[in-house]
């Protein structure tokens, strides 16, 4: 019993002095001002800073591309206000790691110690060298770059036809206001729903941005069918529907537009003094690229 007290009480020792080595994330901010380079008697120095080294798994998955950090070397010796602008898969947590441990003389301003702001970049580049700039002059938040455009859901639209619509491009700075108005330009080609058309952006691999279009794209309409109406004014209706709607077959078939075909029909068999009608829309999907459009139409009786 003795024996495996001392055990316990071994075992306990090391899991503590593990926990002691893991440096403790800090997310107070610097007592007074924080200043830029410029503003500053004397920059901040690091101390033995040394060189970033990737972990093994980051090296054995050849991850590639810059982790970006803005932090402050706080006037009490600490790093604080660490904000990750860039990350990296198995990297991100090393760097700030290391971000954490650094030491540092702080930046000086009228023989007094202030806080200073910098910005790390930790760049792993194709060959897997990894390199270290520090700015002492950043924007706060520099923009990511597209690396990748995906589009999801289309059946018969192909690629280069949507890529014709937008202006955003792999490489181009990601500009959302930008991502948007591609997606509003894909909405107005009429191929795709508008309701539940959307797009969505994502970390990629390398530290930029993957944007991803999920694309519902609307089905063809095979065929257009009138129930309990004769076929004199089917083909009246129906030229109606084609002209004000394009809605026939071989179109595209936009479920939105039938308020509008209801209201048509309605007013059909209004100017020919038959009264008000009651529609029903019913919709058949043959397949996923198919509709067939059904109008149920009922005369309503007013009156005894």
């Amino acid at each position: 019993m003795k024996r495996l007290l001392a055990v316990a009480g071994f075992l306990l020792c090391i899991a503590s002095a593990n926990a002691a080595q893991v440096p403790p994330v800090v997310n107070g901010t610097c007592a007074g001002p924080i200043l830029r380079a410029a503003k500053v008697t004397r920059p901040a120095r690091l101390i033995n800073f040394g060189k970033f080294r990737l972990s093994n798994e980051a090296a054995q998955r050849n991850v590639r591309g810059t982790v970006v950090i803005n932090a402050v070397l706080c006037r009490d010796g600490s790093v604080r206000e660490i904000k990750v602008v860039r990350g990296l898969p198995l990297v991100t947590e090393s760097a700030v790691n290391q971000l954490l441990n650094a030491r540092f003389i702080p930046a000086e301003l009228n023989f007094h110690s202030v806080s200073q702001a910098l910005q790390f970049q930790f760049t792993i580049d194709d060959s897997g060298g990894v390199s270290t700039v520090i700015k002492t002059e950043f924007d706060a938040a520099p923009q990511r770059l597209v690396e990748e455009i995906d589009f999801l859901g289309m059946r018969r639209t192909t690629r280069e036809k949507i890529f014709e619509r937008i202006k955003t491009r792999p490489g181009d700075p990601y500009n959302p206001d930008q991502v948007n108005a591609d997606l509003q330009s894909i909405l107005r080609g009429g191929n795709f729903d508008k309701i539940g058309t959307r797009v969505m952006m994502e970390d990629a691999p390398r530290g930029g941005v993957r944007i991803i279009f999920e694309l519902v794209e609307l089905p063809l309409i095979r065929e257009v069918k009138y129930l309990n109406v004769t076929l004199e004014d089917q083909v009246a209706i129906g030229e109606g529907l084609r002209k004000y709607l394009d809605l026939r077959p071989g179109a595209i078939f936009d479920p939105h537009g039938l308020l509008v075909a209801n209201r048509i029909i309605e007013g059909f068999f209004k100017s020919k003094g038959s009264g008000n009608v009651k529609i029903e829309n019913l919709i058949e999907r043959p397949s996923e690229t198919e509709a067939i459009v059904i109008f149920k139409i009922t005369p309503v009786k007013v009156g005894p």
